[in-house]
């Protein structure tokens, strides 16, 4: 892989995390990588309104996905497929690696943007917020350590470079490592030797790199370790890593998208200890809140928006904040085509008519059984009863996948609901994943079911 493509699927991840998948694919998913050159990013687009699509979103969405990258991209120059025909690239010309050292390891990578002054605070999070700064405010003394959960776009890693951001301005000297999972895994895999790599590692066996990194931290953040699930040797380095930071009074902070109970194939020892400090989760922002995290968003990016066009998103986007940007974002770019100054309410309807027709108008737990009955001929009270026969239990799993997979709800919310425990509703939701990769038909009716609820 060359560095151009290597840099752009980076930078694309955050591009994609910010805004609808179909938007994604007509407008970003078309470009492909050229070149690199004076640190600018050169793309290739199929088509002239394509180029011009991006180009709008420059200084908003492409911008901010360079920025949390940590990429040394400074900038993104589309090109359409007919200047590219007489295009001379020279040799791909970028930042050159530099020889790593120990202070490499906690080279300060944090988002500046995300602080807690920038963290709308709502009913949704007010207590993961409050947690967040006790940390913040004192490393490794209270709730340590601290185990936030919550659905995909709630905060949950703003929260976490808040954290960082807040230690780093009152003591430069603290050691900071904020990683996602993914990384943890892939620096871990890195460390072990081929001939070592398959077997248990035992922790006197961990590379001596990787070990004095994890150990050195003043302060480690792991971003979503709900992907650590199977994968047992870094749970295992995990384990002891947790162990030691933890005896030496260093902060740890992690994130998942579900309780840690719930973290299937997590070991138990593992568990335990995410939870022997303080859990707390974020939830669905509340509409006010909703306003609110509209308002900041569009007072940071320096967008004029009138009050009626923040509550007709807010109204009709009720998923996560990430979409909820995303759709701000989207607004502006419809204004900027029309010169608009302020954006107006005929602007955003015209923007967001497809996006909210297909995607986000609000669904209920009860939505969601009730097309789920009406497909399988059932009745509600058999579904949500005790019966075990084989229809009525498939179609209660499949209303359990359901309900977890849209509205990304905890399975003890979704447990209390069917008056069943956490790990029957886990099974049933397991279960319905995997048959939805094995068996086509099972995987048909759920889609029909989806549709079914997207069109109410």
């Amino acid at each position: 892989m060359n560095e151009s493509v290597k840099i752009w699927k980076d930078i694309s991840s955050y591009i994609e995390a910010a805004m609808s998948t179909v938007s994604y694919e007509m407008w970003f998913g078309k470009l492909v990588p050229l070149t690199i050159e004076n640190n600018k990013l050169i793309m290739v687009a199929p088509l002239v309104s394509v180029k011009k699509t991006v180009d709008g979103f420059k200084n908003t969405v492409v911008r901010d996905a360079i920025e949390k990258s940590g990429s040394y991209v400074t900038d993104i120059i589309v090109i359409t497929e007919e200047e590219a025909k007489n295009y001379k690239p020279e040799k791909e010309t970028f930042q050159p690696a530099e020889t790593k050292t120990e202070e490499d390891d906690f080279k300060y990578i944090l988002n500046p943007s995300y602080t807690f002054d920038n963290f709308v605070v709502g009913d949704c999070n007010n207590i993961a917020s409050s947690a967040a700064k006790a940390v913040a405010e004192n490393p490794g003394v209270l709730y340590n350590p601290l185990f936030i959960y919550g659905g995909v776009g709630l905060g949950k890693t703003h929260i976490l470079h808040a954290i960082g951001n807040y230690i780093h301005s009152v003591d430069k000297t603290k050691k900071i490592l904020y990683v996602t999972s993914e990384q943890f895994v892939n620096e871990f895999i890195d460390s072990l030797s081929p001939s070592r790599q398959a077997s248990k590692i035992s922790d006197n066996k961990l590379n001596k790199s990787f070990r004095e990194k994890y150990r050195n931290a003043d302060v480690l953040m792991i971003d979503d370790v709900q992907f650590l699930s199977s994968k047992m040797s870094s749970q295992e380095a995990l384990f002891h890593t947790f162990n030691d930071l933890y005896q030496n009074k260093k902060q740890i902070v992690l994130s998942s998208d579900r309780h840690p109970k719930e973290l299937t194939f997590i070991e138990e020892r593992l568990q335990s200890r995410f939870q022997c400090g303080l859990t707390v989760d974020i939830t669905n922002p509340s509409v006010e809140t909703r306003v609110a995290i509209l308002k900041k968003k569009a007072e940071l990016k320096k967008f004029s928006v009138s009050n009626d066009v923040l509550f007709f998103i807010a109204e009709n986007i009720s998923s996560n904040v990430r979409e909820l940007e995303g759709a701000l974002s989207k607004v502006f770019f419809f204004c900027s085509l029309e010169k608009k100054e302020v954006c107006d309410i005929d602007t955003a309807r015209e923007a967001l008519k497809d996006y909210i027709n297909v995607s986000t108008h609000v669904i209920s737990i009860d939505n969601i059984v009730d097309a789920t009955c009406t497909y399988y001929n059932i009745k509600r009270a058999d579904i949500v009863g005790k019966k075990k026969m084989k229809n009525i239990a498939l179609a209660r799993q499949i209303a359990i996948y359901l309900i977890n997979d849209i509205l990304g709800l905890p399975l003890t919310s979704i447990a209390s609901y069917f008056g069943k425990d956490h790990t029957t509703v886990m099974y049933a939701r397991d279960k319905i994943t995997s048959l939805c990769k094995s068996d086509k038909l099972i995987q048909a009716q759920v889609n029909d079911i989806k549709a079914m609820i997207q069109k109410k």
